[in-house]
């Protein structure tokens, strides 16, 4: 490889997110002396300045609207400016823009879906020219889990010839540093015995907080010592005061704390007993490995990818959707045994280093730029 490769990761979001971290994890662990990556995004927020405080390079390209051409020439102009190679793109909107930007210039176009397709029959026609154009334009797609494949397939016909999987990785948690345990217990009302539970996600309707907090109505009665801590960004904060209203509807202010976004999940996920998350729709959820990554047991709803990491009865549990009392048995059954915890998490790491660890994915995304840029 004659010179550093120009490469633009490209997002239309900027808050806190599983393809937020996994754009971070690729523009801080490439390659420098084969690819130079910067990050462009449709708007500015928190993201934005995580990668700014952390060397790395990163532009606003502003967008107002669905549709705009304009849009599409600054793109094209924020290419030539940077002489960018390949572009990268991350969800649906920054595929779309990716794609008919890199079919002018010539150059070639990975488009990494992050979630399932949810479109029933695949009607609405503005999301059908959108996935014309990026399976008509970019040179391959990215699935972040295998099952995702048939739903791309069938729904968005995307050719399969140009799918592959690679699935989100993440650093070594046992490589970050310890963290003020006490002012984190003393934050959550922590007591000696309590077995802490953790489950990072956005507050979002599929996320299913109020499946969480219905199990763990059941779960007072049964392990009082479980304490539920509930993180992730509040969006725009309807999910999160259902769920504070249901949780003292049920009386458990003592049991489930809310913590919101926090900067820390590395730190705190180190010092908790289990992961857990009751979604409904998933790809292949970052937490998750982050959580497996850490060392601790999983118990999670059997939708998207997640049977493709957790392996139920082994590193974990696998529990129906939109079900709080199996959520419930399963939070109940491992915050009573504590050897079994230990050798779940155990389990859970040595899946995480050998299928999921960052060195990996880092790996597989440079041989696939270098396979499209020799071309």
């Amino acid at each position: 490889m004659s010179k550093p490769y120009n490469i633009l990761l490209l997002n239309e979001t900027s808050g806190p997110g599983g393809a937020e971290t996994v754009i971070f994890n690729i523009a801080k662990n490439l390659d420098r002396n084969q690819y130079v990556p910067r990050v462009g995004l449709f708007c500015d927020g928190w993201f934005a300045g995580h990668l700014a405080e952390n060397g790395i390079l990163v532009d606003i390209i502003p967008s107002k609207r669905a549709w705009d051409v304009s849009f599409l020439l600054k793109i094209i102009k924020y290419c030539k400016k940077h002489k960018i190679d390949l572009i990268h793109a991350h969800l649906p909107g920054a595929n779309f823009y990716g794609s008919l930007a890199g079919r002018i210039l010539g150059i070639p176009v990975i488009c990494t879906f992050h979630n399932e397709i949810l479109i029933p029959g695949f009607v609405e026609r503005f999301t059908a020219i959108k996935y014309f154009v990026i399976r008509n334009c970019a040179a391959k797609f990215v699935m972040v889990a295998k099952y995702m494949q048939a739903g791309y397939l069938t729904k968005a016909k995307l050719p399969v010839e140009k799918i592959v999987t690679i699935y989100n990785g993440v650093p070594d948690g046992k490589d970050y540093n310890p963290f003020d345990i006490e002012a984190f217990r003393k934050a959550i009302d922590y007591r000696e015995g309590d077995v802490l539970i953790a489950n990072v996600a956005n507050f979002r309707r599929p996320k299913g907080h109020h499946v969480i907090v219905d199990a763990a109505a059941i779960v007072k009665q049964k392990a009082p010592q479980a304490k539920i801590l509930l993180i992730g960004d509040e969006g725009d904060g309807s999910i999160k005061s259902q769920t504070e209203s249901r949780i003292k509807e049920l009386q458990l202010e003592s049991n489930v704390k809310i913590l919101g976004f926090r900067s820390d999940v590395y730190h705190i996920l180190r010092n908790i007993d289990i992961f857990m998350l009751a979604s409904t729709s998933e790809g292949l959820p970052i937490s998750v490995v982050e959580a497996m990554m850490a060392a601790k047991p999983i118990i999670a709803t059997d939708v998207g990818g997640l049977s493709e990491i957790v392996i139920d009865g082994d590193n974990g549990c696998l529990v129906k959707p939109n079900n709080p009392n199996s959520l419930a048995e399963k939070i109940i059954g491992l915050a009573a045994n504590k050897q079994k915890r230990i050798a779940m998490g155990e389990r859970s790491y040595r899946i995480a280093k050998d299928k999921f660890s960052v060195e990996t994915m880092i790996a597989q995304y440079q041989n696939l730029y270098g396979e499209l840029l020799a071309r």
